[in-house]
């Protein structure tokens, strides 16, 4: 498949400054990233709080400027783009944030924050925006005369899918979701969960989803991207990241999902600083199988569909336990199967 984004060697830092303002350090937030995204693709990117998946998300989109390294999107280097140039493509990219009452201005009818796409990259003519705003509530499973309410009169699920059918006004073919169900609730989730999934479908959307609950990632993602302390640790199919993770960290983030049958040894010690990472492998002081190469040598994500950055990957013993699924995947399986209703257009969806 032709990749549509691609990203090659991308670094972040953020400084830090002490009590009189003097520069003291940097947070290494993304540390030399390469990875692309195929057409009509969705990658799952992975991780712990703090190891950088938001970070990346915003420079996929050149929303923050990378400090090195290149954002291709199309062909196009996003980094090099003039201004005109870049607002251009602006409507080929969009962004679903984690917080829906966050990303939507409450000085803004629904009808009004989903029509501003279309004003400013001039989709539609004017006479036509409120139809198309109609539209695009209803292909989110919102009733049409809900758009001249305001945002703190909905549901938390309900903002949610007011910002959906924004992203989707620009007719992007890239979206990035920064968590997009993790605040709702479960079984709210799965219904934001079901229109992600039909709307990716339907769209032929290119879709990066970023988030830390393996049961959505295993039920909607193509590849798995697994990111620690600002890089990529392991990347590949989706089935096999999951099915058969090669690295330890990996295997402890699944060992952690209750259910899942994934037997790891338990990790020690704390996440290190993203101000003073670790030499070598970043993951060693955390690793049960750490050498002495690991704590001086950094290791390189090595070739192939299924791709790990570890030097003891091949000579890792078994997983103790056999992993059957995820049991966040079987749950949100089962209440996908109860609220699957595709368009619940006679009642008002949460």
């Amino acid at each position: 498949m032709t990749p549509l984004l691609e990203l090659t060697g991308l670094v972040k830092r953020f400084p830090v400054r002490d009590a009189l303002g003097r520069r003291a350090g940097a947070v290494h937030a993304v540390d030399g990233v390469t990875l692309s995204v195929a057409e009509g693709e969705v990658l799952a990117i992975v991780g712990e709080s703090g190891c950088g998946k938001s970070t990346l998300g915003r420079l996929m989109l050149n929303l923050i400027t990378p400090d090195a390294g290149t954002v291709r999107f199309a062909g196009d280097d996003l980094t090099k783009l003039s201004a005109s140039a870049l607002r251009a493509r602006r409507r080929d990219m969009q962004l679903i944030f984690q917080d829906p009452f966050a990303s939507l201005d409450p000085r803004m009818t629904v009808e009004q924050a989903v029509a501003e796409p279309l004003r400013l990259h001039r989709i539609v003519p004017k006479d036509q925006e409120r139809a198309r705003v109609a539209d695009l509530l209803s292909r989110v499973g919102l009733r049409p005369e809900l758009a001249r309410r305001w945002p703190h009169e909905f549901s938390g699920g309900q903002r949610q899918r007011v910002a959906i059918a924004r992203a989707l006004a620009s007719q992007p073919r890239l979206i990035v979701g920064d968590e997009p169900v993790s605040a709702l609730d479960v079984s709210v989730q799965a219904q934001v969960v079901n229109l992600l999934s039909d709307l990716i479908r339907d769209l032929g959307l290119t879709f990066v989803l970023i988030s830390h609950d393996l049961g959505v990632v295993r039920h909607v993602a193509d590849r798995v991207a697994v990111m620690y302390l600002g890089r990529i640790v392991e990347e590949g199919p989706a089935a096999q990241v999951l099915g058969a993770p090669r690295h330890p960290y990996t295997r402890a983030l699944l060992a952690a999902v209750p259910g899942h049958g994934e037997k790891a040894p338990p990790l020690e010690g704390d996440v290190p600083s993203p101000i003073a990472p670790p030499p070598g492998c970043r993951f060693h002081t955390r690793c049960p199988f750490a050498e002495a190469r690991c704590r001086a040598e950094t290791p390189d994500l090595d070739a192939g569909p299924h791709r790990v950055a570890c030097h003891l990957a091949d000579r890792l013993p078994p997983p103790a336990g056999r992993p059957a699924r995820l049991a966040g995947g079987a749950r949100l399986q089962r209440l996908q199967s109860f609220f699957r209703a595709p368009s619940p257009q006679p009642g008002v969806p949460q």
